[in-house]
């Protein structure tokens, strides 16, 4: 029984032993030298020019606010996937190689040329082949050669109309009014809703409620990106149903409705694009929460 207790203090003062020394010891961790590919801001370019060996190339400009897509579609660019490509200025890599043989990393055929331009001045990424045990991609830039992630590659290669904001109305487009009087449900209210500092009001014969129709238009025409766009030659000897949405600085946006059902399409005549949503949302887009007034 003595041996016994003997035994299980040496074995615990050796564990606490064990562990101090653990908790002591400096913990050495390896860390991986990364090189910046650059030293650029994503905020400092104003122009971007993808090119691909096989298909046409996609164009962005900046304007004022936001971001457009010029070529191969005119149309508001989806911010957030512009901003994705141009974040490879941010990016870093483990590897920075000589460019004395570019086809042993593929960069002598590359797959794509992304070219940035800020000021006039062009700064061409150029991608190679993917390295077989890390997956990652290559890359040529200013005479070195880098290993990054092929997400940047992957979102520039997104097909151009994916990278069209899916919103029907930009966030620089402050609504002033809606004008539904066409519409056949709201011909005989002849229904515009007008909106100023964020109060809402109709024309004589109807009423709403402030707090529904906040919601209304929060929920059908703020935060409700369509499902899918597309360009789409518009046939105007069809007498499509219309309505207009005007904004603060007397801009005119005129939607036809193409199509209720199975889905609501509507087609945004300045753009030229057709905005595909679900049947019910589509539905409640057209429908505000106003009543007919009985006085």
């Amino acid at each position: 029984m003595k041996n016994r207790w003997l035994i299980n203090i040496i074995l615990l003062v050796m564990v606490l032993s064990i562990s101090l020394f653990l908790f002591l010891k400096p913990s050495k961790i390896k860390q991986t030298k990364q090189f910046s590919i650059s030293t650029f801001n994503l905020s400092d370019f104003d122009s971007i020019k993808v090119d691909f060996p096989s298909r046409a190339s996609v164009i962005f400009k900046k304007s004022t606010e936001s971001w457009d897509m010029v070529e191969p579609i005119k149309g508001r660019a989806d911010q957030f996937s512009v901003q994705k490509i141009i974040s490879i200025v941010a990016t870093s890599s483990s590897e920075k190689l000589p460019s004395n043989d570019l086809a042993k990393y593929g960069l002598d055929k590359p797959t794509m040329n992304l070219k940035l331009i800020h000021k006039g001045v062009e700064e061409e990424f150029i991608f190679g082949t993917y390295n077989s045990v890390t997956e990652d991609q290559y890359l040529l830039y200013k005479d070195n050669v880098y290993l990054i992630s092929g997400s940047y590659s992957e979102s520039a290669s997104t097909q151009p109309i994916e990278l069209i904001d899916k919103s029907p109305l930009s966030k620089s487009e402050q609504i002033k009014d809606f004008d539904f009087s066409r519409l056949e449900q709201w011909k005989s209210k002849k229904l515009k809703v007008t909106r100023n500092n964020n109060e809402w009001s109709a024309n004589e014969g109807n009423q709403l409620k402030q707090s529904d129709m906040a919601e209304w238009f929060d929920m059908t025409w703020v935060k409700n990106p369509a499902k899918s766009v597309e360009k789409f030659a518009i046939d105007l000897r069809i007498p499509y149903k219309s309505f207009d949405i005007h904004t603060t600085d007397g801009k005119k946006i005129t939607f036809l409705r193409v199509q209720e059902s199975p889905e609501t399409q509507l087609y945004r005549v300045d753009e030229g694009l057709l905005y595909h949503f679900g049947s019910d949302i589509g539905f409640t887009m057209l429908n505000p929460p106003v009543e007919h007034s009985n006085k």
